[in-house]
């Protein structure tokens, strides 16, 4: 066992041996190495074999390292104690220990062959598995990354520190895999995924462009959700998938089929798609998602976020609009630049929808409003509009951020309320 109570200064062999290991680094050679079954027999030796072995007597895993010893030699990039790596990477270590120290760390040398065999134990470019082809739930890590993730159907999902204990990940069983291919895998699961919280829980969902939709009891089966695999994940991750939605431009429909409507995402909201826009508008050429119907009926009631610059997805009509208030407001040329949303992205949406929005008398109320003639800021109430001071602004009161600009003709036609 390294650094056992036999030596007389930790510390002072520490510093010794590092400067050994970096001599030998330096000229290019290896002082010594073993195959994987001589550590077999030495790890038979030190610990029954136990690559897991934690048996609070100071000494950690397989092949018993003190915690000085797992740290001094670089066991802190695969885990912060060695019984909590893996075999492979324990046997890394003991490698860079066997160099600096020799066979004399570890008190079972003596008859397993460690001073006589200099196998290298993984070839130096060794043939890591591709991570993507693994089963779900494996936690993976490359060679040179200490960051951990955990295949789910193909993609790779972060591990987080605070997942761990919560998600009960055995990190003494992570996969070293691929350098590149651990970097190229997806974040996000395939849609169509069910997924729920690895730390538990009845809560299930479905992955939709990288966003986690709730799926109810009775959609459960129902949809047939029930019918597919149902994967746990990360909490971290699960928490940060929840509050996203599928991205704009995603054409949808209700999972149930019970329902023939079918709907564009903007910004997090679901506008409904005419037959004649279907084809017309080329929706029919995109993937069409279902999607749990509880939820698809919250997006389609949720209004189109305030200042989104819209403009009809036919480019039949070069009509340029921005959303206050679920109303959508015509802007000339002038107002477009001059209020700087050719700056904004510009959606395209469905002419059916944008004509009822269009055609609305004022926005909702409540929306806050501002135009170029002058720097009042006006809150729209039932009947019209109420000028705010700077009094009305402030922590627990209303925002400029939320203040969206207009053509002085629409704040014109709404009459002020004292």
């Amino acid at each position: 066992m390294p650094f056992t109570a036999r030596r007389k200064s930790v510390l002072a062999v520490t510093t010794t041996a590092l400067l050994s290991l970096a001599a030998t680094l330096a000229v290019g050679g290896q002082a010594s190495a073993a195959s994987v079954a001589t550590w077999d027999k030495v790890a038979k030796c030190e610990s029954s074999g136990n690559w897991a072995a934690n048996t609070g007597n100071g000494y950690y895993g397989g092949l018993q390292f003190s915690a000085s010893t797992w740290a001094a030699y670089g066991g802190h990039a695969y885990a912060s104690n060695a019984h909590l790596a893996t075999k492979q990477q324990q046997i890394l270590i003991a490698e860079k220990t066997l160099a600096g120290q020799g066979p004399g760390a570890w008190a079972c040398a003596p008859g397993t062959g460690l001073d006589t065999d200099h196998a290298n134990p993984y070839p130096t470019n060794p043939s890591y598995p591709n991570p993507a082809t693994l089963p779900s739930g494996t936690l993976v890590k490359s060679a040179n990354n200490a960051s951990v993730k955990v295949i789910i159907a193909g993609a790779g999902l972060p591990v987080a520190g605070s997942d761990v204990g919560p998600d009960h990940y055995d990190l003494s069983k992570i996969v070293i895999v691929d350098d590149a291919a651990f970097n190229a895998l997806s974040t996000t699961p395939p849609s169509g995924t069910v997924v729920h919280d690895q730390a538990g829980g009845a809560n299930r969902y479905v992955v939709v462009d990288g966003a986690a939709l709730p799926i109810t009891g009775a959609e459960w089966t129902a949809d047939g959700y029930d019918t597919r695999p149902d994967m746990g994940v990360p909490t971290s991750w699960l928490q940060t998938a929840t509050n996203s939605t599928p991205s704009t431009g995603l054409v949808l429909m209700d999972q149930s089929g019970t329902d023939a409507s079918r709907y564009v995402i903007v910004n997090g909201t679901a506008l409904p798609i005419s037959g004649t826009e279907w084809t017309a508008n080329g929706y029919n050429t995109r993937i069409l998602m279902g999607v749990p119907g509880t939820w698809l009926q919250a997006a389609v009631a949720r209004p189109l976020s305030n200042k989104t610059v819209v403009t009809n997805a036919s480019g039949a009509d070069s009509t340029v609009y921005v959303l206050a208030g679920g109303m959508a407001i015509r802007l000339s040329y002038a107002d477009f630049t001059g209020m700087g949303y050719d700056k904004a992205p510009l959606m395209g949406v469905p002419g059916t929808w944008l004509g009822t929005a269009a055609a609305k008398s004022a926005p909702s109320v409540g929306t806050l409003l501002v135009s170029p003639d002058n720097a009042t800021v006006w809150l729209t109430v039932t009947g019209g509009k109420k000028a705010l001071t700077a009094a009305d602004f402030g922590p627990g009161k209303y925002s400029f951020d939320d203040v969206v600009a207009v053509p002085t003709t629409l704040t014109a036609q709404l009459p002020t309320i004292a």
